[in-house]
């Protein structure tokens, strides 16, 4: 007999991804995480299934996390990312001193045999190693490496307390904390070298590197890098290209003409393309496109952009509490090099795209034509086959073989939340498709309780997402369907600022946060309650980031809620400029004004102006380690609130960044969402 989904059941979802089928379609590797219930903590192990349907069988052991699989060429060898304490017996005993002390805890490149054996540690970085990419005969593995002044210590193993000297805009990032010393490069290690071979260093200087990808004759790799002199205010990656001569660096180029922020890159079979997903550098409003450039291109060339008439944004930005990841991989080429493979969104969805290199076209052949949210993928040597992670909104993600010959069949290659769903009973979300403000054409869903019965009236929850250029759709929300299962209705929009509608829909909030798009959510709300089954008297409205500061925007507007909870919020514009990893970026492009130059704007739009005026009962909700919405954007609002003795309520989560909801402490997941079920059972219950 099925049941209700509970907050309990975060502890038992297997969350599943990074699927990376080897290069002869027979096996598909991927990353499943499980949370420890006695320890409150991830566990991420490596499994591998076969791509034809089989058991999955888990390939990496021990308690240490491993991740990114990813298979040579020849199929022999799978390298991986783990935390594991390594092997040091091959180091003389004063090196493994060292070795083990800045390895600790840092993620390292494990290579491990696919015919079995023990896993051998290639990588002894201080900072850690990541992206292992194979070269094509499988002897080379490219990554990247950070590097990073030694911190200071004190003979018990200490850190010494140290003084900060800022000099760039872009200082800290969320998640990560302070990254004004940290620099990311390039490396090269062959798999024959002796363990305590240092790998060569392939790109240096005061910027970082990311995302190579090999040729496909193995002459050179393609990179992402921002190196222009704004990259420490407004980083935007162009296309290099790096000659590898005898195993050593050679001739470097920049491609394209830092117009366009890239993302990972990926060859022709030819050799004689790149293509990559991009954005804009300024006015992109979140819109990713799809270009194509020459590898012979004239240094500082203008990529093609192959999707300019489509309102697909070439990138994952579907919202879903299954994963803090939000993934763009690089685009395949087809063995023609006449189609283009890529994650693209629209409409609530992210599909697999198989997009014409010829261009212009506004909807491209979808390989999942299916109201889902696919997370990530990779394609076989041939490219016939598809390794692909799929969720929906009433499905856990797992991963799924598609084949290119077979258009559109997913063929369901893991269950391993099969017993969980088995017992779930699951809303499934009804799409409401409405007109917003000013004529503006607007989706929304809602999630209704298992039991419902149009005769009766029922509590609603609007839910908004961040952003605001995501979108909400169809993955799944473990916190929706715990709403639903609690008897409340839920709704979850997208108005005019959300990704996969066009770039002019994004940009329609540009300058204007809070006006046009809080009506276009107030239309969806008044659509719901002209259906019938809604009590208006019991509207409660909750939402992060981005939704965080338009549940303040609409709280402090108007008093037709009942409660409300706002999450990691934005109250000050102004202050926000400062404080955010990245508030000043959105001056320059969202808001197209500084504080100091247009106050009054700032004011019009910040939610803590209008403050005073808010009577609905509000839970503030927000992680103290939040770079990207500083906590004393909470700390403000809260403030004002108690000043003026209204009801409010605030928690702080300890350690935790802007991501707690999709993959903070696991123990304080759960806490927030008792939070929030608590606040709107107490006051609209």
């Amino acid at each position: 007999m099925s049941r209700s989904i509970t907050i309990d059941d975060l502890y038992r979802i297997k969350f599943v991804g990074r699927p990376r089928i080897s290069p002869d379609g027979k096996q598909v590797a991927s990353v499943v995480t499980t949370i420890d219930e006695r320890l409150h903590s991830y566990r991420s192990s490596i499994w591998i299934t076969p791509a034809d349907g089989g058991d999955p069988q888990r390939f990496t052991s021990g308690t240490a996390n491993a991740g990114s699989p990813a298979w040579s060429p020849d199929g022999r060898w799978l390298a991986f990312v783990s935390e594991r304490e390594g092997d040091y017996t091959a180091f003389s005993e004063e090196e493994q001193k060292d070795l083990k002390k800045l390895g600790k805890g840092k993620p390292q490149i494990w290579v491990i045999s696919t015919s079995g054996g023990e896993a051998r540690q290639l990588t002894f970085l201080r900072d850690g190693a990541s992206q292992p990419t194979w070269s094509p005969d499988s002897k080379l593995l490219a990554f990247s490496g950070n590097t990073s002044p030694e911190v200071e210590e004190t003979p018990d193993g200490k850190p010494i307390p140290q003084a900060r000297v800022i000099d760039n805009l872009w200082y800290r990032l969320d998640g990560a904390g302070f990254t004004y010393q940290e620099r990311q490069h390039l490396y090269l290690l062959s798999l024959e070298a002796p363990v305590t071979a240092i790998p060569l260093q392939l790109t240096q200087g005061d910027w970082n590197d990311s995302s190579p990808a090999w040729s496909p004759d193995g002459s050179s790799l393609a990179f992402t890098s921002s190196r222009q002199e704004d990259r420490w205010s407004f980083p935007a990656d162009d296309i290099y290209t790096l000659a590898i001569e005898q195993g050593k660096p050679g001739t470097l180029r920049c491609l394209t003409d830092g117009n366009v922020s890239f993302g990972a890159p990926g060859w022709s079979r030819d050799g004689k393309t790149l293509a990559a997903p991009g954005a804009i550098k300024f006015g992109s409003a979140g819109h990713t496109s799809l270009y194509t450039i020459s590898a012979e291109a004239p240094e500082g060339s203008q990529a093609t952009n192959l999707t300019e008439a489509s309102d697909i944004s070439f990138t994952d930005f579907t919202n879903s509490d299954m994963g803090d990841e939000h993934l763009t991989p690089a685009p395949v080429w087809s063995e023609d090099g006449k189609t283009l493979y890529a994650l693209g969104m629209y409409h609530g969805a992210t599909r697999l795209y198989a997009v014409p290199v010829t261009g212009a076209v506004k909807e491209p052949e979808t390989l999942t034509p299916a109201n889902l949210h696919v997370r990530d993928f990779s394609a076989d040597r041939s490219v016939q086959k598809f390794a692909v992670a799929i969720g929906t909104a009433t499905t856990f993600p797992e991963i799924f073989v598609v084949n290119v010959a077979q258009s559109g069949e997913q063929r369901k290659l893991t269950n391993f939340n099969q017993e969980l769903e088995s017992e779930l009973n699951l809303s499934a979300p009804e799409q409401l498709l409405y007109t917003g403000a000013e004529g503006w054409p607007m989706e929304g869903w809602i999630l209704k309780p298992h039991d419902f019965d149009p005769s009766r009236k029922y509590p609603l929850i609007v839910e908004i997402h961040g952003g605001p250029h995501t979108q909400f759709g169809y993955g799944f929300f473990h916190e929706m369907q715990v709403m639903a299962a609690k008897g409340y209705v839920v709704l979850f929009t997208n108005p005019r600022g959300s990704s996969g509608y066009g770039r002019d829909f994004a940009l329609a909030v540009r300058g204007d946060w809070g006006t046009k798009d809080s009506l276009d959510i107030l239309a969806g709300v008044d659509a719901l309650l002209a259906k019938g089954y809604i009590d208006e008297n019991r509207v409660g409205v909750t939402g992060g980031s981005y939704g965080g500061f338009m549940t303040n925007w609409l709280v402090g507007k108007s008093d037709r809620f009942k409660a409300a909870v706002t999450l990691r919020s934005v109250t000050n514009l102004s202050s926000f400029f400062g404080s955010s990893d990245f508030g000043y970026a959105f001056a320059k492009d969202d808001f197209q004004a500084t504080p100091w130059d247009n106050p009054e704007v700032y004011a019009e739009h910040s939610p803590i102006t209008f403050a005073k005026n808010i009577h609905t009962p509000l839970l503030i909700l927000h992680s103290e380690q939040d770079l990207r919405c500083h906590i004393e954007q909470a700390d403000q609002l809260f403030a004002t609130l108690k000043y003026l003795g209204r009801e409010v309520q605030y928690v702080r989560f300890e350690g935790q960044s802007h991501g707690l909801s999709r993959g903070g402490h696991p123990k304080l997941r759960k806490e927030r969402l008792g939070f929030i079920l608590g606040w709107f059972d107490k006051y609209m219950g």
